[in-house]
């Protein structure tokens, strides 16, 4: 059986036969895809999900997002009473089978509230160059003899 591995720098699948394996005086073993991932982690000392371009990064994002959905929507809800019957809490639904509730629409971005007009500074005129001198009219350079 042919095992899939894992870049330890952006996350990415590695095919059979691909990559590179890199392997410290310590015995731990990095495989990477490509020399830019190797390069990124060893010589540069930089964290994969903190790049935008590396996989690591996009699982790391959708990780937080659903993490901040599942927060909001995992809080517990009040026990309702009703006159007449016994104060039992209702049992909680298993995560699965709750319907979520759809988003709610997005609002429109806030208005930017407009700055008042700067009056612009009148710019002061450049001198002009100097005109460039030609090959021909610098002074040529001494050779060591």
């Amino acid at each position: 059986m042919v095992t899939k591995r894992q870049c330890a720098f952006c996350a990415a699948e590695i095919e059979p036969g691909r990559g590179l394996m890199f392997v410290k005086r310590d015995g731990s073993v990095f495989y990477f895809c490509s020399g830019t991932c190797r390069k990124h982690q060893m010589t540069y000392h930089r964290v994969g999900h903190r790049l935008k371009w590396t996989r690591a990064h996009a699982l790391r994002k959708l990780a937080t997002q659903t993490t901040h959905r599942a927060g909001a929507s995992a809080a517990p809800a009040a026990a309702v009473v009703t006159v007449g019957s016994p104060a039992e809490p209702t049992p909680p639904e298993p995560k699965g089978t709750a319907a979520t509730a759809p988003d709610p629409p997005a609002s429109p971005p806030p208005e930017k509230a407009t700055e008042p007009e700067k009056a612009e500074k009148p710019k002061k005129p450049r001198a002009p160059r100097a005109p460039r001198k030609s090959p021909s009219e610098t002074p040529a350079k001494k050779t060591a003899e």
